[in-house]
């Protein structure tokens, strides 16, 4: 029987254990309204992120895809969230 972990390499599958976690550790937030702007949710995902690749050792280049990529995997994972419990969005007027 193959595993994840084997079948996608292991740096691949703790990104994926990343990508999971920080969306629950989240939704967890948006649901005892310690987080309910979505710019303080998008700061928060965008800092986890960079945290977590903080001492990857790879091309800077492949660095950037893999945090692009998470964040994008994250947010994609909280929109419904985010739509089901009408967080506030800071809408900026043009002057």
């Amino acid at each position: 029987m193959v595993t994840i972990a084997a079948y996608c390499g292991d740096f691949q599958f703790t990104v994926l254990e990343f990508v999971f976690t920080i969306t629950n550790e989240v939704e967890k937030k948006i649901k005892n309204r310690k987080l309910f702007y979505e710019e303080q949710i998008t700061h928060y995902v965008k800092k986890k992120v960079e945290r977590f690749f903080l001492g990857v050792k790879m091309d800077k280049h492949i660095l950037i895809v893999y945090k692009y990529e998470a964040y994008n995997t994250i947010m994609f994972r909280l929109d419904n969230i985010l739509k089901e419990k009408n967080i506030l969005s800071v809408i900026e007027s043009a002057r």
